[in-house]
């Protein structure tokens, strides 16, 4: 499978700033921006934006949760994104999510996970193939839903996965999978738990994997270590990329970081997050060495590296990017 360059997005919080980013990284000729959902600037917004303002990139969500957007919201977001990008530009990543963000932010019951993830694409399907659709599932209901929007293409629809269970379901009923905090020695196991999904849905060729890079390009590697300290503690002390650092080998390091969480000590957290860990999950040093990791990450099954700059500001993240471009 050929190896696809990317980044993701949002970098900075100014709409025009990542479609500056948007439109550097084209130009520097990466093959892939993807862009994530969280308390910032709307996914499909932004995904709209940078499909009119770039020409080549193709665009992907890693990933939209699939607690906060029923099934309808989604095939219409995602048909109006198609039609903005135009044909083989836009590719729908859904996923779980997680408590904090579900339930926490959003108001919404964090249940049943794994269930909601597959009769989601499962509806979405239907929605984007037949004129008229009603389906019932134990958390997905829609009756009688026409989509009136017709996107430019085909929607691949790529599924987030961590654990074994989602991974399965990726590669059972997904076009793709999307992953994060992973290190380059647990990629090949985890592609074969999505290959055994895959077998269940006889697909004959292997389904792609992206993962996002939590990414400095610096000479000033104790202070890049400590920034990068800080952004994940409070990411790998969730349940879901608790439990998965744990299944990697990381067992001292998850219960430490968890530790910290629940006794809301963030310096214990940050602890936690020792400098071997961050060298196995994220990219940082100087541009040799990040370009030697990111290698290490295609070497091991990564698919479509995605580069995430963790920048003070947008001529940072611009410069990253630029010391990480395709050659």
């Amino acid at each position: 499978m050929t190896v696809r360059s990317a980044f993701s997005l949002p970098l900075v919080s100014s709409v025009e700033g990542n479609l500056e980013l948007a439109r550097h990284g084209e130009r520097l000729g990466y093959d892939d921006v993807w862009l994530a959902d969280t308390a910032t600037i709307d996914v499909f917004v932004l995904s709209a934006l940078v499909a009119s303002a770039t020409s080549t990139v193709r665009i992907g969500t890693a990933v939209v949760p699939v607690f906060t957007r029923p099934p309808a919201l989604l095939a219409a977001a995602a048909a109006s994104v198609s039609q903005v990008a135009g044909p083989d530009r836009f590719i729908l990543g859904l996923g779980a999510s997680s408590p904090a963000i579900v339930e926490d932010w959003c108001g919404v019951p964090f249940e049943r996970p794994v269930t909601r993830v597959r009769e989601t694409v499962e509806a979405l399907r239907m929605m984007f193939a037949e004129p008229k659709v009603t389906y019932s599932g134990t958390t997905t209901r829609v009756k009688n839903f026409r989509l009136g929007v017709a996107p430019a293409g085909e929607v691949p629809l790529w599924i987030g996965a961590q654990r074994p269970i989602m991974a399965g379901v990726a590669g059972e009923f997904a076009d793709g999978v999307a992953c994060n905090f992973i290190p380059a020695s647990a990629v090949p196991a985890f592609k074969q738990t999505v290959a055994v999904g895959a077998d269940r849905a006889a697909k004959s060729a292997p389904l792609p994997l992206v993962v996002r890079l939590q990414t400095i390009v610096t000479d000033d590697r104790a202070a890049a270590l400590d920034t990068l300290r800080a952004v994940m503690g409070p990411y790998l002390a969730t349940p879901t990329y608790n439990s998965f650092l744990a299944s990697c080998g990381y067992e001292a390091e998850a219960a430490n970081i968890k530790a910290g969480w629940d006794d809301r000590d963030r310096a214990a957290v940050a602890a936690g997050v020792t400098d071997e860990l961050i060298c196995d999950l994220a990219i940082v040093g100087d541009e040799v060495e990040c370009r030697e990791k990111v290698a290490q990450f295609t070497e091991s099954g990564v698919d479509v590296p995605m580069i995430h700059p963790v920048a003070r500001s947008q001529g940072e993240a611009a410069a990253m990017l630029e010391a990480l471009s395709p050659r």
